[in-house]
């Protein structure tokens, strides 16, 4: 929804040391502002990591501090069998990788929820995978129920690093509380309390409604796959996030003019008029994407400049602390119409509005599949493949969709991908030097395991540039 600020705009900003704190990058599509019309510009707001000395790939920086973590395992009548067996392999995997110095709680949930390891130090690791080993199914899927069990095990551990709830699902919530938007709101509490959701999907018959929404409100990641070997890139994508995070509780709010509009692009929680983000991680950033609408009686003379857009980012430190960035300004210069048009397309920024609007003609080819509607799909994606053709990413999507969408009746397989791969493409964290990786300036192996792009999110392999 556009919204209009008018609250009055400071002009002094305070220093911080990029170097060593996140910092703000304020880019419009256009450098300028056209004299005598009104102007429609995007603003990509860039909340950047600062770089850290280089490490092996998938080595703990040296900053890495203790993680604090629950799983909460489905443990519901429809997990009998492979599916509660890939879930444990997942859930002892998962402990291979932590630290000994790192939190584990397990919480395991059917009917009803039980903790079954509580929140302490992992140690060799050996003791929590026998009780992980010891889940056997139960009957109806209390997934809120577990859900908050895992949540409330986390309350009390004083750990300086990530308290997170990491939440596997094969199905639906179908005991307790079962509404998705209750959910998601409650997730969207505890995260504001410090304790944060990520959700993992397995199989084909789990609610990506709720999954999605659930880790949206909840500031972690989700994700999914049809197996649990599918699950093993994401949990590994979470670890190296979790470790490189140098900014949490990232909340961005922004000033414009009275008069000029504001729509924010892609899909982000708001609350009290706050925009929340991602997780910023060292070398990579978080992003939001702002349509302003600039009146034309608004404009000063050709040469001056107007202030358009100041933004304000806050947020919590990898150790808890408080972090205030300096608020960006954005002036754009007014240009009559002949050196304006000179003025080229900031091509960053079309990138995200490629990408933005290849999430929204997902979603519009996901409400055409979960309607029946498969010529309606067949259509919307070669129009998607003929309007996004210059994004070799979104094209790897695209290509992905059309042969799910070529098998009859695999609706639920090409939901669930659609609406991942929009979340995707809508929310998650880019590398700061994002240039450089798309130009190949970076072998593979040398980057980030959560900054790799995909064509398919339900499962492994598919990198593409």
């Amino acid at each position: 929804m556009p919204s209009t600020r008018s609250e009055p705009m400071s002009d002094t900003p305070h220093a911080l040391n990029a170097d060593t704190h996140p910092r703000v990058q304020l880019s419009a599509v256009r450098s300028a502002l056209q004299a005598g019309h009104s102007n429609v510009l995007e603003v990509l707001v860039r909340v950047q990591g600062p770089e850290v000395a280089a490490t092996a790939v998938g080595a703990p920086p040296a900053h890495a501090l203790a993680r604090a973590l629950a799983i909460a395992l489905d443990a519901s009548g429809s997990m009998e069998g492979r599916p509660l067996a890939e879930a444990k392999r997942c859930a002892e995997w998962l402990v291979g990788r932590l630290r000994p110095h790192d939190r584990l709680a397990v919480v395991c949930f059917e009917q009803s929820a039980q903790l079954i390891w509580p929140a302490v130090e992992v140690g060799n690791g050996r003791a929590v995978v026998q009780a992980i080993r010891s889940i056997e199914t139960g009957g109806a899927t209390a997934l809120h129920d577990g859900w908050h069990e895992a949540a409330t095990a986390l309350q009390g551990c004083d750990v300086p690093g990530l308290r997170r709830v990491i939440l596997l699902s094969d199905g639906e919530a179908n005991q307790g509380e079962c509404d998705p938007g209750v959910i998601a709101q409650h997730c969207a509490r505890w995260a504001a309390q410090g304790v944060s959701t990520s959700t993992y999907g397995l199989g084909e018959s789990f609610n990506e409604e709720l999954m999605v929404a659930m880790a949206r409100e909840g500031r972690g990641s989700q994700y999914y796959g049809h197996t649990a070997d599918d699950l093993m890139l994401p949990f590994e994508q979470e670890l190296q996030l979790i470790d490189a995070r140098c900014m949490g509780d990232v909340r961005l709010s922004y000033r414009v003019p009275q008069g000029v509009q504001v729509a924010v692009l892609n899909d982000l929680p708001r609350h009290d008029g706050v925009l929340r983000l991602p997780d910023v991680a060292h070398g990579a950033e978080a992003w939001a994407l702002l349509r302003l609408t600039v009146p034309a009686e608004l404009l000063p003379a050709v040469g001056q400049g107007l202030s358009v857009l100041q933004v304000t980012v806050s947020g919590r430190g990898a150790a808890g602390d408080t972090v205030l960035l300096a608020p960006a300004p954005l002036v754009l210069p007014v240009k009559a119409a002949a050196d304006w048009a000179q003025c080229p397309p900031d091509e960053l920024v079309q990138r995200r509005l490629t990408e933005v609007a290849a999430a929204q003609a997902l979603e519009r080819m996901r409400e055409a599949a979960n309607r029946g509607d498969a010529a309606a799909v067949q259509e919307l994606l070669r129009a998607a493949r003929a309007e996004f053709g210059h994004s070799d990413w979104v094209q790897a999507i695209l290509a992905s969709m059309q042969q799910l969408a070529d098998r009859e009746g695999d609706v639920r397989a090409l939901s669930k991908e659609m609406k991942y791969s929009a979340a995707t493409l809508m929310t998650r964290v880019r590398a700061s030097d994002e240039q450089m990786c798309l130009s190949g300036g970076l072998a593979e192996e040398a980057v980030p395991k959560f900054l790799r792009r995909s064509g398919l999110q339900g499962r492994q392999g598919q990198q593409v540039a």
